[in-house]
């Protein structure tokens, strides 16, 4: 059985006339499928946890961008018996850039149906302020990058740019307004144990790969495994040096600077006595702390056949 979930906003509508497509091909007609479209955020999760409960043996075909394949993901629970493949449909499309997933979507989706080459993928756990634990596709971010997701998810302009196909100019502007009035921050950082403390620090991201924000490599060397994650730290830095920094971020330049710290860790806790502004899959919320770890039940994901 395949599932479709398709989030008919994502990418303007791409995500949508992407599926009209597959509908039509001789190879959707011969197999057994059900489809359902997102209505409203979060939405993806229910619809995944609700077929995660029939117990069955499914495939489960996300048509959208990252904040869809983030929902999906929570909803399954412990993915048993389901397999998750991605046709990118979205702005961004980090979490299928990492599994090398490209291309045209029939093609994508013929891949799929061959079945021939799911992977282990091991997402990431986090807590916020200590409540229930949720996972993470692609990163986890405290500080800077999350005010610039938030002004960038907020803005009139980053419904203009994607229609262009242009969607990192939205992070860039974002970013420039943000530089104007951000405050480095205090923060308490533990890495399996070993706490430190940290002035004036601009940002903290974990991640599963090396992308965010639309393809940008923020953690350049990281790779996906099962028990540790990568992490970058971004210290006591000046504002001019920052608009450098981050313009070398599209092509994971920046660990160069004296200022830019490359960590890896097992179990990562970051706290602090004022709130701090957070990104999980370029969604932006607020916390005092959290708490992050590999989740330790793998999730089988359908990467793209090696031409």
């Amino acid at each position: 059985m395949y599932v479709f979930i398709v989030n008919p906003k994502a990418g303007k509508g791409k995500a949508k006339r992407i599926f009209e497509k597959i509908k039509e091909t001789d190879s959707y007609q011969q197999i057994n499928s059900e489809y359902y479209f997102t209505k409203y955020p979060g939405h993806g999760e229910k619809i995944a946890r609700e077929i995660a409960r029939k117990s069955l043996p499914e495939t489960i075909i996300v048509i959208g961008g990252d904040g869809t394949v983030h929902e999906v993901i929570n909803g399954a629970g412990d993915y048993k018996n389901i397999r998750i493949a991605v046709i990118p449909g979205g702005s961004g499309n980090d979490f299928a850039r990492s599994c090398g997933i490209k291309g045209n979507a029939a093609e994508i989706f013929e891949n799929i149906i061959r079945g021939e080459n799911s992977e282990s993928y091991w997402v990431g756990q986090y807590t916020l302020n200590k409540q229930l634990k949720k996972n993470f596709v692609n990163s986890i971010g405290f500080g800077f990058d999350a005010q610039i997701a938030n002004k960038a998810n907020h803005s009139f302009y980053k419904h203009i740019f994607n229609f262009l196909r242009l969607g990192k100019v939205t992070y860039i502007i974002a970013l420039i307004q943000v530089l104007i009035q951000f405050q480095p921050m205090q923060i308490e950082l533990e890495v399996d144990g070993r706490p430190r403390k940290l002035q004036n620090c601009w940002m903290i991201a974990c991640g599963n790969h090396p992308y965010y924000g639309g393809g940008m490599k923020i953690i350049p060397g990281a790779a996906n495994r099962s028990d540790r994650i990568s992490l970058i730290i971004i210290h006591e830095i000046s504002k001019w040096k920052v608009l450098t920094l981050f313009f070398t971020v599209f092509f994971g330049k920046h660990t160069s600077f004296k200022e830019v710290e490359v960590l890896e860790g097992r179990k990562i806790k970051v706290s602090s006595q004022h709130l701090l502004h957070v990104q999980v899959d370029g969604e932006t919320a607020v916390c005092y702390q959290s708490q992050i770890e590999k989740n330790p039940t793998p999730l089988s994901v359908v990467r793209q056949t090696k031409k």
